[in-house]
């Protein structure tokens, strides 16, 4: 006999001893129904097999089927048996053979009925179909479940680790209760699809694992990129009934089909469960879909997660959950993902507060698409010149950042803040006073990415494409978990205008929803603005900082000058009183003379920059803006005016 687990084999020998006793009486003596009767009471002994499983609740024509083409398929004698009697193909069964040993007639009528599309021998046997000429042999995966009560195939996805240090959180425990809910409602004639969504390493998959544990259930994996065929999707769904388990499809990069494979096995098996992203697919008309959202953790929870997690790492003193917890808002299995980054990037063997951050920023995807554009995070505190309430004003927010779990958590404000959690700010005023710099500063002070929001890309004239736009950009950035940089934010910002006409109406939509977005997004954003006089009262009332960037006075921009050029740069007689009293240039025209004056005098082969070279990036600088830099402008070196 083939392999059998020793327990399955001492519960099987009785019926399948009776059975070959049958057989080799039947030859000489024909139907026994007493030996029938024997047999069908031994059948009744083998509950809690995979055999005794698989017979429960079925027709007496079901059980003689299966349990005669399981012994055929197992023992060599009692196949070689039955084809002596019957002449039957070794380790096949017919219906004729059936009904002549079990029923005593000649025909197939008494078994015709079980033998039909979708019904259990169907399902367990190859060569069923047409019943008036079946020769039926035991699929491979029936006779390996009834040896040893297990199943594989390469659909099924390696079990989810749920003991893996976990932490029960709120959101997945309200999923675990609504997924076990709909399960335990579940009827086989209702084609109902669970569909558990969230963001990658929410744990969807642990809460549909530990849900339907709960109500006793097992739970199978599938990997959402199988190929959709109704032949492969009957074998799958024989072998998950085989198991009494209940699928849950894992969504891939296919979505179509995925959501075949969904609705394939929920037409034949009921229930299924579709691990699903944020949205749910399409599965077509007579699917009821139950939806479950896993939220983010609360930053409580967060820090629970940093705590738990960070204890299977050798960690710096220095590294503050408090601030990791406050800066990135993770699921679960992002910020063990975020960890194994971290690790990867350590130059030691000691993780520290540059490497976990650096790893944060690593472990996410960063694509913001078309409409943003990733900003190169160069500039420091030192390289900055502002008053120094602004510059006060920046370092409050990146506290606002650092701080939000003490603040909100600790001392109790997340139940007064009816906002949501945002650190939103407007920089304002002049072109090139250090806007987009302090971004920047700001960014690289909390470890994060920015990006700048291209206007252009996102203000559409088409009703509700702006809406759509900006829902797109606050979807990518949370999953990014990066810095938004509104540059010249007036133009979505401007006053709530009297709805006049159709424009007014959606323009005004248009800037309420972006308030609404910024007010959810759990991140920075930031609104830069040379018209902040166009800004709406009550927007500004919304924002948590506005930080002023005014034109620089003759101190700063004394300042600016010495801090635009490098102390490697050879200077030769810089008169910077003059550049300082003569010229009223913001830090970014700065900038640009010193860098442009540096080429200059590179191209000409001096060995240091001299006025003659900052005289004509001057006249440069002036020129692009339209203006004429003359001679009583230049002063004293109107002489390198024409040089």
């Amino acid at each position: 006999m083939k392999a059998v687990k020793q327990n399955l084999y001492e519960k099987y020998a009785p019926v399948f001893s009776a059975i070959g006793d049958y057989l080799e009486a039947f030859r000489e003596h024909g139907y026994d129904k007493s030996a029938v009767d024997r047999i069908a009471g031994l059948l009744q002994k083998t509950g809690g097999t995979p055999l005794g499983e698989i017979l429960n609740g079925q027709s007496d024509a079901v059980k003689y089927t299966v349990a005669l083409g399981t012994l055929v398929n197992f023992s060599r004698r009692e196949a070689e048996t039955l084809t002596s009697v019957f002449g039957v193909r070794a380790g096949s069964i017919t219906p004729e053979v059936v009904c002549e040993l079990f029923f005593g007639v000649a025909d197939i009528f008494p078994v015709s009925g079980s033998l039909s599309e979708y019904s259990l021998p169907e399902r367990l046997f190859d060569g069923v179909r047409p019943a008036y000429n079946a020769v039926m042999t035991l699929k491979p995966f029936a006779a390996h479940f009834i040896a040893d009560g297990d199943i594989d195939d390469d659909a099924f996805a390696p079990e989810p680790d749920c003991e893996m240090r976990y932490i029960p959180l709120s959101e997945n425990m309200r999923a675990e209760r609504e997924i076990a809910a709909a399960v335990r409602s579940r009827d086989t004639d209702t084609r109902r699809v669970i569909a558990v969504c969230g963001e990658e390493g929410a744990g969807r998959r642990t809460a549909a694992v530990r849900a339907l544990e709960a109500v006793g259930a097992a739970c199978v994996e599938i990997r959402g990129e199988i190929r959709y065929d109704s032949g492969r999707m009957k074998e799958l769904a024989t072998k998950l009934m085989l198991l009494d388990a209940v699928p849950a499809v894992v969504q891939g990069t296919d979505t179509e089909g995925f959501a075949k494979l969904v609705s394939g096995l929920s037409e034949q098996l009921g229930t299924v469960i579709a691990v699903c992203g944020e949205i749910v697919p399409d599965l077509g008309a007579g699917t009821e879909i139950v939806t479950v959202r896993i939220g983010d953790p609360t930053m409580e929870e967060q820090y629970r997660i940093w705590e738990s997690e960070l204890s299977a790492y050798n960690v710096d003193n220095s590294v503050d959950i408090s601030e990791l917890a406050g800066e990135f808002s993770f699921t679960a299995g992002g910020i063990r993902k975020a960890l194994r980054f971290a690790e990867m990037l350590s130059e030691g063997d000691t993780l520290i507060m540059a490497d976990i951050k650096a790893g944060c920023c690593r472990s996410v995807n960063s694509d913001m698409g078309s409409k943003a554009v990733k900003i190169n995070c160069v500039f420091g505190w030192d390289d900055i010149v502002l008053p120094e309430h602004s510059k006060r004003l920046m370092r409050t927010a990146c506290d606002q950042v650092r701080y939000r779990h003490k603040v909100y958590d600790t001392w109790g404000f997340a139940g007064k803040i009816a906002y949501g959690r945002s650190v939103s700010m407007i920089f304002t005023g002049p072109p090139g006073t250090g806007k987009t710099m302090a971004a920047q500063i700001i960014a690289a002070e909390l470890g994060l990415d920015i990006y700048r929001i291209s206007l252009a890309n996102v203000v559409s004239k088409y009703i509700g494409e702006t809406e759509k736009n900006l829902d797109d950009i606050f979807e990518k950035a949370k999953k990014s978990k990066v810095v938004l940089f509104f540059d010249e934010a007036d133009v979505l910002f401007s006053k709530r205008t009297e709805v006049k006409d159709s424009n007014d109406k959606y323009s005004n939509m248009e800037s309420a929803f972006l308030l609404q977005k910024i007010e959810e997004y759990n991140g920075i954003v930031i609104l830069a603005t040379n018209l902040v006089q166009n800004f709406d009262e009550a927007f500004k009332r919304r924002m948590k900082l506005m930080i002023d960037f005014p034109f620089p006075d003759a101190d700063r921009r004394r300042e600016m000058w010495k801090r635009a050029l490098p102390e490697k740069l050879p200077l030769e007689n810089i008169d910077f009183d003059y550049l300082v009293s003569s010229f009223e240039l913001s830090g970014s025209n700065i900038k640009n003379i010193a860098l442009h004056s540096a080429f200059l005098a590179a191209a000409d082969g001096s060995r240091a920059v001299s006025m003659k070279h900052v005289i004509a990036a001057l006249k440069n600088e002036y020129a692009k803006s339209g203006k004429a830099f003359t001679k009583a402008e230049a002063g004293e070196y109107f002489y390198y005016i024409d040089g």
